[in-house]
Parts: structure tokens; C-alpha cells; sequence
């Protein structure tokens, strides 16, 4: 991030020596413009008149008035902007005017619905029951909801009911797509689950399957030129779309520019989450846009993972509401202080005590013991990766163990039953320079002939790796269905260690030389775990000092939100440790991204 730094800075010193009329005040306006664009906004608000109409008369820059506030874009990301506003307007202008499908009733609707809960044996919520009814009577959709809503079970729902109808498309008509190669893995096996509950399969589930949106609209890598755009749309009858918050603004234009207006789509997703790591906060936008026109949205509310008195649950409430605010300080519930003894209490919102005192900055700061990671990596390895290990090993697999679907059940709870996150990539504090001390720390365990763990371990010259070792694959994989994401385990079959990971229906292993771009999954940045979901969560928080040394960049990644997405991965418990102060500076940090889109 420091270098993107210096690129900005030099940029700017280039336009300040070009034009020496510039004051200070100007240079500043434009290195925070192009800071605030690397962080997603589009615009920055600006108030100073000299600035306003020195900006006025230069190319890159357009200004745009938006009331009484004057709005400073570059005139890139202005133009996706009002790219973005002329595509919606016109889809949701076709949509308004197109019929609704009047040739079904809501009482047939009602019964399919009603009949697919008894073979399911899943009970819908009224809002589910609601949503499926107004998908089938018009042929766009957002549907918005938290982790745990059931959105992806409300679309299985949708597919056999659409099927009954006779409204199902054929199989390759319809597109199931994502952000990411992994978020689409994980649509494609939610739905194939689901689907399998049914008495009546309308298809074969295995048929339905993801694909990224670069994939749909075959962008080239090298030019980023989309094969399908306004000449060529794409060739589905309908469209569903995952993790529509994790699409940047550009991505989207491309979208509903390859889209005929007369294809049915269904956009997925939680606005409450990180929003993309491109430019604007699009599933926002839209949602907001649809709101005001009172059409198109559903909403799901009802929780269906988490109990009404789990405590992280309730935090994880507390804080989703405060989203729509800006104001000062709030408060939040606080996690229950523990020590590292007292781990297996029953409770499911807590925070571990370190061994390393820090001075509290005022009176009413919490006295909390901080870790060391000399302390830390010891700590994780006996009450976590140890145990995970010694789980696998017990396996004892044999090649066709592989295809039985006990074994893959057993893999899976193994590999969710928690799953450490932390906030940042680099530096000592990173996850890359934590994990090189944890694998330095388990080859010293595990290779000590005077060691009792009996783990099989094997040394390459590009890792060290044993039994239990998670692997996060970080490069798409399209022949063996690998994608950057999947978490697979080291696991000895036939007394080789090989990789492990579940696809689809089933458990693959592969030669650990012969896997793309990998490294362990000890922990996880938030960002990678978006759309996952574990058993329990382990949040890792870094001294703010180690922020505050990249302040620009970091303090910028440490918010509400970021706090919120690490927080509703986990299903069952969700345990802290690390720097108090980090946690209590990310909650009172939050600010909606600048994106001045709107919809008449």
C-alpha cells in the first residue's frame, strides 16, 4: 500500500510542477481524491470556491453539484457513475413497463410452496414464502438479507416451484454467478444441497452450476475487453447473481450492459458486508434506489442460524442497525472477559485475556491483557491446529474412502469447525508473517524426535507440511475446479501426505507438488472469509501502534463493517483476543462510501 502511496504522490508533485499557480490547498484536494478512489469512493466533497473553479477548467476532474454540496470526481469514475445511472434507469424503466406473468395464480404459487416444505421438511418463514411469490410474478429481483436469512435456500425454492409451472428455463438458459471463482463454488453446492431435499428433481442438481461474472461475460484477462456487451447480450433466460456486494462499480456496468432487458435476474446479497474492493457500493445503491420506488426489493430478516439469546448474535444486531447512521460515538455490548483456562465456557461472545499489560489510555478503559505473538502462536497451536491434526490423522484413508459421502461429511466438520481471521495481510502483524511463524513454530513440534504427536510430515522446497495442515487455494484452477479460496487438509492416504479438498459432491485429493498457488490457511484476512461460514470464529486483532504505522491505508480498513463481516462467519461462538483498543477504535469507526448515485 506505501508504494500506491508514493505513485499518488508523485503524481500530484507532477501536476503541482505543471502548474506552479496551484497552492497548497489545491494539491492536497487531489492526493485525497485519488486516496479515497484506491478505497472505493468516487467522489470527494469539496467546499473551498478557489478550488471549485481552478478544478473547473481541467480535464480529469469534473465537478457535479449535488444540493448545496459541491462533489469532486475523476472523470473516470464519473463516467461509470452516469454509466451506471443510464443502464439502471433503463432496465428498471423496461422492468416497470414490462407484465407481470398473470397466467399463474397466487393460490397455485401458495400450494407448489406448500407441498415443497412437506418433501423438504424445511418450514419457510412468511417472508421467504412472500419473496418466492413476487419472484415468480416479475422477472427482477433484489433480494437483500443478513447470514443466515435463507436466501440461497429461498432460490432452490424458487427453481423446483418455477419447474412445477412449467416457468424453468432449460438447464444451460439459466446462469448461477458470483465474484469470485470460490463464492460461486459455494452457490453452485448450496443450490445442488438444497435440491437434493426434493422428492422431484426438475433436473439433475449436478447440472446447476456456477460460474464467476468475468467468466459469464468472457472478459479477456490481458485487455479486459467482455466478449458479450450491448451488441452481444448473453444467451440466459435467467440469471441469478451471489455476493452482489462484493461487485465493484465497473463490473456491474458491464453486467447490465451484456443483459437483455427480457432475461430474468435475481441479485443476491448482503449490504451489510464489505462492499467490493473496487470502486462504489453497488447492492447499496440499489437497494436504496429501490426502496424510494417501492418495487423490485425483497427483504430477509429472519434469522435462521443463530438462537435469540446468543450474545455475538445480538452484538452482531446491534451493530447492523447502527449502519444507517453517521453520528458519534455508540455503544456496543461487550464481549466476557476470560482467561485462556476458562476457553471451554458455555459462552459464545468472548474475549481472551493475553499474557502482555498495556497502559489503559483513560480510567473507563477496560484493563485487558494484550498477547505477544511469542505467546499467541503457542496458544493456537495447542488448542487449535493440534487438535485439527489429530483429528485427521485418525482418518486413515484409503483412495476410494474418498467417494463415500460419511467420510466427506466427517472432512468438512473437521475443516469448519472454526477458523481464525485477522484484519491485515502484510507486515509483522499480517497474516503472511503470522503463518511463517506458526509453520516455524509446528516443524519444530512435530519433526522433534523426542516429539509424542506421531503426525506424518512432509519437507518441499516450496512449504513444510503435515497431517491436519490447512491449504487455501489463492489461484483459480478451472480444469481441477480449484478456486482462490478453497480450504482444503493435508491428509495421508496410503501413507502420502496428499491435499484434500471437497468439490461439488464429492472429496478430491491431489499431489501437494501439483497444486496451484497456495499457502496455509491458519488464519484468514477478513476480506477472503466473506460468504463462509464456521462453527466458530477466532478474531485476531492487531495492536492499533501496528496500524497506526500505515495510517493512511489501515486505519481506513479497521471499521464497523469489517468487524461485523468477521463476526456473523461464525455459527455457534465467536471468541476475540488480541488489542482491545483495536476492537473498540474499529466499532466506532464507520462512513458509507461517496458514490452520489442516484435514480430518479
Amino acid at each position: 500500500m506505501k508504494v500506491i502511496d508514493e505513485k499518488i504522490q508523485t503524481f500530484v508533485n507532477s501536476l503541482y510542477n505543471l502548474f506552479p499557480d496551484w497552492n497548497s490547498s489545491l494539491k492536497d484536494t487531489i492526493a485525497s481524491l485519488l486516496v479515497q478512489s484506491q478505497s472505493g469512493d468516487l467522489y470527494i466533497p469539496i467546499t473551498d470556491d478557489n478550488t471549485i473553479d481552478k478544478l473547473k477548467t481541467y480535464f480529469p476532474f469534473v465537478i457535479e453539484k449535488a444540493g448545496t454540496e459541491n462533489r469532486l470526481y475523476l472523470q473516470k469514475s464519473h463516467s461509470e457513475k452516469i454509466k451506471f445511472e443510464t443502464l439502471l434507469q433503463a432496465f428498471l424503466t423496461h422492468k416497470t413497463n414490462q407484465k407481470k406473468n398473470t397466467t399463474i395464480t397466487e393460490e397455485q404459487i401458495t400450494k407448489i410452496v406448500i407441498s415443497l416444505e412437506t418433501e423438504s421438511k424445511i418450514t419457510l418463514a412468511k417472508e421467504q414464502r412472500e419473496t418466492i411469490r413476487d419472484v415468480i410474478a416479475s422477472n427482477f429481483r433484489v433480494i437483500s438479507g443478513g447470514p443466515g436469512t435463507g436466501k440461497t435456500t429461498v432460490v432452490s425454492f424458487l427453481l423446483i416451484a418455477l419447474d412445477r409451472l412449467e416457468l424453468l428455463p432449460n438447464v444451460e438458459r439459466i446462469a448461477l454467478v458470483a465474484p469470485t471463482g470460490r463464492a460461486s463454488q459455494r452457490l453452485t453446492e448450496s443450490i445442488q444441497r438444497n435440491l437434493e431435499r426434493f422428492a422431484e428433481n426438475p433436473s439433475e442438481s449436478s447440472k446447476f452450476r456456477g460460474q464467476t461474472i468475468h467468466n459469464l461475460l468472457k472478459i479477456n484477462p490481458t485487455t479486459n475487453q467482455a466478449k458479450f456487451g450491448e451488441k452481444r447480450t448473453l444467451p440466459y433466460d435467467l440469471i441469478i447473481m451471489d455476493e452482489t456486494s462484493m461487485v465493484d462499480l465497473k463490473l456491474m456496468n458491464l453486467f447490465f450492459a451484456a443483459i437483455h432487458f427480457d432475461t430474468h435476474i435475481i441479485l443476491l446479497g448482503d449490504p451489510n458486508q464489505l462492499p467490493s474492493v473496487g470502486q462504489g457500493e453497488v447492492l447499496t445503491d440499489l437497494i436504496t434506489t429501490l426502496k424510494n420506488k417501492k418495487e423490485f426489493l425483497s427483504e430477509l430478516t429472519s434469522n435462521h442460524r443463530f438462537s435469540d439469546v446468543s450474545e455475538f448474535s445480538i452484538f452482531a444486531e446491534v451493530v447492523k442497525q447502527s449502519f444507517g447512521e453517521n453520528s458519534g460515538p455508540k455503544p456496543f455490548p461487550k464481549p466476557n472477559i476470560i482467561t485462556k483456562s476458562e476457553l471451554n465456557s458455555e459462552k459464545d461472545f468472548v474475549w481472551i485475556q493475553g499474557d502482555k499489560k498495556t497502559k489503559s489510555p483513560n480510567a473507563n478503559h477496560l484493563e485487558i491483557l494484550d498477547w505477544n505473538l511469542e505467546s499467541l502462536v503457542p496458544f493456537l497451536w495447542e488448542t487449535l491446529y493440534l487438535q485439527t491434526a489429530n483429528a485427521t490423522s485418525k482418518l486413515h484413508w484409503e483412495p476410494n474412502a474418498l467417494k463415500d459421502p460419511t467420510n466427506k461429511s466427517i472432512f468438512e466438520s473437521i475443516v469448519n469447525e472454526y477458523r481464525c481471521l485477522t484484519i491485515l495481510r502484510n507486515g509483522y502483524f499480517g497474516i503472511e508473517a503470522i503463518q511463517n511463524q506458526i509453520l516455524s513454530y509446528v516443524k519444530k513440534q512435530i519433526s522433534n524426535p523426542k516429539n509424542q504427536t506421531n503426525l506424518r510430515y512432509r519437507q518441499l522446497s516450496k512449504s513444510f507440511y503435515f497431517e491436519g495442515m490447512p491449504i487455501i487455494i489463492q489461484s483459480n484452477d478451472q480444469m481441477r475446479k480449484l478456486f482462490n479460496g478453497d480450504i482444503g487438509l493435508v491428509v495421508s492416504i496410503n501413507s502420502e501426505l496428499r491435499a484434500v479438498f471437497p468439490i461439488e459432491d464429492r472429496l478430491y485429493s491431489f499431489a501437494l507438488d501439483t497444486l496451484p498457488d497456495h499457502e496455509p490457511a491458519f488464519f484468514l484476512t477478513i476480506h477472503k472469509s466473506q460468504g463462509s461460514e464456521y462453527k466458530s470464529i477466532y478474531l485476531y486483532l492487531p495492536p492499533k501502534t501496528a496500524l497506526d504505522v500505515d495510517k493512511e491505508n489501515n486505519l481506513s480498513i479497521l471499521n464497523r463493517r469489517i468487524l461485523y463481516t468477521a463476526i456473523t462467519r461464525a455459527k455457534e461462538r465467536v471468541i476475540l483476543f488480541g488489542d482491545f483498543q483495536t476492537w473498540e477504535f474499529g466499532l466506532q469507526s464507520f462512513r458509507k462510501r461517496y458514490t452520489g448515485i442516484q435514480i430518479p
